[in-house]
């Protein structure tokens, strides 16, 4: 028997409440999530009902009220807490890192101690971690660990971490790759240099608007980070996203992935999946410009800033030899009309290509397409198996905001007449 959404939050949050114990600051913050969660929930619990009052609801914004009501108003208006952090013990010790450490040294220095081990947030296939290593020629340096989260799979890394270490030797604005190893941490995992810098945005958008500083900087970084040799990149961690038919893999492949949740009977928003995944594949652009590394995750929640110059670009684990479209379809709802021109403007100034309209437009729904078919897949994991707040705000709070913004875009395109199908 399927137990309800709500139950299955109501589970994840006791047990998280037993873990962080009387930190009123975590207190605080599993409250404000736990709210979220729980009317959320209740909204999927009554889809049933609304379904059956509406059985065929007239155009997008009706489906989208039917299916996806009060997407975005959980919070009261408030960003998606995605920093809120599960308070599950960490699998990697001081003692472990200095072990790797002595196994994969740096050059002449001589690790004496591995110290401020701390988890950092963000990213839900891999446990993220910072630490500082301590030399015995008394010398300190931070560096930071990814590492395959339990129970999530293991390939993609190393080619992550060359794909990395690619973008490094070009200059791209990276953390400098140090190690890969399989097993010396118990999982696969990559060590890199902690670079500089504070977060400049969340999977929402932007923390604070950029200045045309900040903007000329990003798009120097990516039309740097697009004349990267493709042909010395052996792997990638996602396939080729290059040709017509590479698109219709790639919409195969999430279509799939959709009716393997939905065959136990759990067919949440379906009617607006089916409708963003019909057009995606009746609108494939046919151009194919010249293929470049492309960072696959390209938006402000993986941008660092020191000042008003862009310090790194984190999380490459989407990268993948495609199109300089996809980086500049990411970037483009982050911005408004007037901000977007100065991007692009400095992005061709830097030796970028300006994308074709409809190209762009295309990507820009297939990048929220994307993110929702991940996030409602970490929903179907939460409701089988409750056991971390991530993956209820990632499948309860992050993919209806994706697969809304998508419904919307393929909506508005059809009515400006912008995209004929």
């Amino acid at each position: 028997m399927r137990h309800s959404v709500t139950s299955q939050v109501a589970r994840v949050l006791q047990a998280e409440l037993a873990l962080v114990g009387a930190d009123p600051r975590r207190v605080a913050e599993l409250v404000t999530v736990g709210r979220a969660l729980l009317k959320r929930a209740e909204l999927d619990d009554d889809l049933g009902r609304r379904r059956a009052a509406t059985p065929l609801p007239q155009g997008v914004d009706r489906l989208l009220a039917l299916e996806l009501p009060s997407v975005g108003d959980e919070l009261d208006g408030a960003p998606v807490p995605i920093d809120y952090g599960t308070s599950a013990e960490l699998t990697v010790s001081a003692a472990n890192l200095g072990a790797a450490l002595d196994h994969h040294p740096r050059d002449e220095h001589t690790a004496a101690s591995v110290e401020e081990v701390r988890r950092l947030s963000g990213g839900f296939s891999k446990e993220m971690v910072m630490a500082t290593a301590a030399y015995t020629d008394g010398s300190r340096e931070r560096f930071v660990v990814r590492k395959v989260a339990p129970g999530r799979r293991a390939d993609g890394l190393r080619a992550e971490y060359d794909v990395l270490r690619s973008a490094f030797q070009h200059g791209c604005p990276v953390p400098e790759p140090w190690w890969y190893d399989a097993d010396i941490l118990g999982a696969p995992a990559i060590a890199t240099s902690a670079v500089s810098g504070v977060p400049a945005g969340d999977p929402n958008g932007w923390l604070e608007p950029p200045s045309a500083t900040v903007l000329a900087s990003v798009a120097r970084a990516v039309a740097g980070q697009h004349k990267v040799n493709v042909a010395a990149i052996d792997t990638a961690p996602l396939p080729p996203l290059v040709s017509v038919d590479d698109r219709r893999e790639a919409l195969a492949e999430r279509r799939g992935v959709l009716e393997g949740l939905w065959a136990d009977g759990d067919d949440a928003w379906a009617p607006a999946f089916h409708l963003v995944l019909e057009w995606l594949e009746a609108a494939i652009p046919d151009r194919t410009d010249a293929p470049v590394l492309v960072h696959g995750d390209f938006g402000p929640h993986n941008f660092l800033l020191e000042g008003e110059e862009l310090s790194g670009v984190l999380d490459w684990e989407r990268s993948h030899i495609g199109l300089a479209v996809e980086d500049l379809a990411y970037m483009r709802p982050t911005l408004d009309d007037e901000s977007w021109s100065e991007f692009l403007r400095d992005y061709v100034a830097a030796g970028g290509l300006e994308p074709s309209d409809d190209a762009l437009a295309w990507y820009i729904v297939w990048q929220d397409f994307w993110r929702a078919v991940s996030a409602y897949r970490m929903r179907s994991t939460f409701l089988q198996r409750p056991e971390q707040v991530l993956y209820g705000i990632s499948g309860l709070l992050l993919a209806p905001r994706f697969l809304t913004r998508a419904a919307l875009s393929v909506s508005s395109m059809h009515l400006s007449g912008a995209i004929k199908c």
